[in-house]
């Protein structure tokens, strides 16, 4: 069977298959969310007593979806990208396109993770927690810090296989 992956997307299928295992779990998650909107909207409007804390259980639940599809989607190179210009480039322009965008993620991923992780740490430090739900807040910070991490760990996947390939 043949991979049907670009040579310099190959390195990253191991991981992004591991990540595709996550999938159904983050689709539990998010039924679990919709499911606690709709109980805690129910008990609000028909028995007067809302869920305490639901409305930021579901906030931050929703923000760790977020940043993980992220990572996720920057994995299978499903992120936005406008290339319409570009996409047409010949092998050698393109390959260098490429690297040029691949080097500009990892310095703003690696900006994203240094800045989210020093943050978390100060919340963490002054443990901070939400009004509702008693939640300590280093906790949905913490996602910011992952989902860049992640993309993070893309890009370099990403930046290696552009260099093999270049060097083969």
């Amino acid at each position: 069977m043949t991979d049907p992956a670009p040579e310099h997307h190959r390195p990253a299928l191991g991981f992004q298959r591991s990540l595709d295992r996550l999938e159904p779990i983050l689709g539990v998650i998010f039924m679990l969310v919709v499911l606690l909107n709709f109980a805690s909207a129910t008990g609000r409007y028909v028995a007067g007593t809302p869920i305490v804390g639901a409305d930021e259980v579901q906030v931050f639940s929703m923000i760790w979806l977020i940043f993980l599809g992220a990572a996720m989607a920057s994995l299978r190179r499903a992120h936005l990208r406008m290339d319409v210009l570009t996409m047409n480039l010949r092998p050698r322009l393109a390959w260098w396109r490429h690297l040029f965008e691949a080097l500009l993620m990892l310095a703003a991923c690696a900006v994203m993770v240094w800045v989210s992780f020093d943050f978390t740490l100060q919340i963490y430090s002054m443990e901070q927690r939400s009004d509702g739900a008693d939640i300590p807040m280093w906790i949905p910070h913490s996602s910011v810090v992952l989902g860049f991490a992640g993309m993070l760990l893309s890009s370099l996947l990403e930046l290696k296989a552009l260099l093999a390939q270049r060097l083969s």
